[in-house]
């Protein structure tokens, strides 16, 4: 702790990363498997009005990075650093420890979720822990070269598939029947309250910055960055969900489990027969990139809390997963979202707002102190 009463986790400059490649990250962190399902999500309650609550929480997401960014430059550290001034050691291990645990059943949720798309759509036969192991492998190889090479693969994540996702949305919007929008706001506020709660977890990700801030070589010129990333991503997704509602019927589209992946089955070229094949492959890439991400945060946070090689509580926390896949179903991967979309509206949009003020007032009293 230094003089002004805030913890200084130091990171070697060789282990940090540019301010502009926050953009990076942060379009990695909220780009998974949701965008291949959100659609129908969002559209139970508010219909085709769902795309206005995708971009109001764009607006909340940034306001959280905002948030989020005032806490870190005030603790000038991690979470972990924030929960030791405001809670002291043990105590502040243990909330560092949920949200630990939060990165955890993120990532579980999500590696579940892409194995499930692999055995309906490639492998069906193909048993899920030998998936997870396979997926899990490569995310370990990229999480053990350190923080700069998980940066590398969201990198590697965000160039190669973007080619993909122009093919697939320009087929689909060459019959689409953009009067399937009108007319606008034809649903209660109400609904579209339900249609903003359902995107916000959609583009939930960037609570991941609470951990690799220190990470980040002069974090203050990284914010642009990362609020130019949250408005690519609510673009993308306002975009994915316009293509989806001038494509489906309301029907339809209540029905289509994977609305984004079942639109690669009107692709058609002369050389591939299958395209969702490429599309799942080249997925498997922005999966890999994402797990790496939540998984070096809950590594590295398990480090800092047990004071543990960060290679162990990898190994640890992977062989979990592994287990867990084998006896997995699809009850228990409809429960496990429901409850990590629970614990991320709680916990970030709820809590960190109330550290934010907690921390600013402790500072403002050590200093008039």
């Amino acid at each position: 702790m230094n003089r002004k009463g805030v913890f200084q986790l130091q990171v070697s400059i060789r282990h940090q990363v540019s301010p502009y490649l926050v953009f990076f990250i942060v379009y990695n962190s909220q780009v998974g498997v949701g965008i291949l399902s959100f659609q129908r999500t969002i559209a139970e309650k508010a219909g085709y009005d769902a795309w206005i609550g995708v971009l109001v929480s764009g607006c909340i997401v940034q306001l959280f990075i905002w948030m989020t960014f005032k806490l870190l430059e005030k603790a000038n550290g991690d979470i972990v650093d924030v929960h030791h001034c405001i809670f002291g050691k043990l105590s502040g291990n243990f909330f560092s420890f949920i949200i630990m645990f939060y990165y955890w059943l993120a990532s579980l949720s999500v590696i579940l979720a892409f194995i499930r798309i692999i055995q309906v759509w490639m492998f069906p036969t193909m048993p899920s822990w030998i998936l997870s192991t396979l997926i899990l492998i490569l995310v370990y190889y990229c999480v053990s070269g350190g923080f700069r090479v998980v940066v590398g693969v969201s990198f590697m994540s965000f160039i190669f598939p973007q080619i993909i996702l122009i093919v697939l949305y320009i087929f689909p919007l060459k019959i689409a029947h953009f009067s399937n929008l009108l007319p606008v706001l034809d649903h209660s506020f109400r609904d579209l309250a339900d249609s903003i709660k359902s995107s916000m977890y959609t583009l939930a990700g960037t609570e991941t910055l609470l951990m690799y801030y220190p990470f980040i070589r002069e974090p203050i010129n990284s914010k642009k960055f990362a609020h130019l990333g949250v408005l690519f991503t609510t673009l993308l997704y306002t975009l994915s969900s316009i293509v989806s509602f001038t494509f489906y019927s309301e029907d339809q589209i209540k029905t289509t489990i994977w609305p984004e992946l079942s639109l690669t089955k009107i692709i058609k070229l002369s050389y591939l027969e299958r395209f969702e094949y490429l599309y799942i492959s080249l997925y498997l890439l922005i999966v890999t990139a994402l797990l790496s991400l939540l998984l070096w945060c809950a590594s590295r946070g398990l480090k800092r809390i047990f004071n543990i090689k960060q290679k162990y509580t990898l190994l640890y926390i992977s062989l979990l997963i592994i287990i867990i896949s084998h006896f997995s179903n699809d009850l228990f991967i409809e429960l496990l979202d429901k409850y990590v979309i629970q614990m991320n509206l709680w916990l970030f949009y709820g809590y960190i707002p109330i550290l934010l003020i907690i921390f600013s007032f402790l500072k403002r009293g050590k200093q008039n102190g």
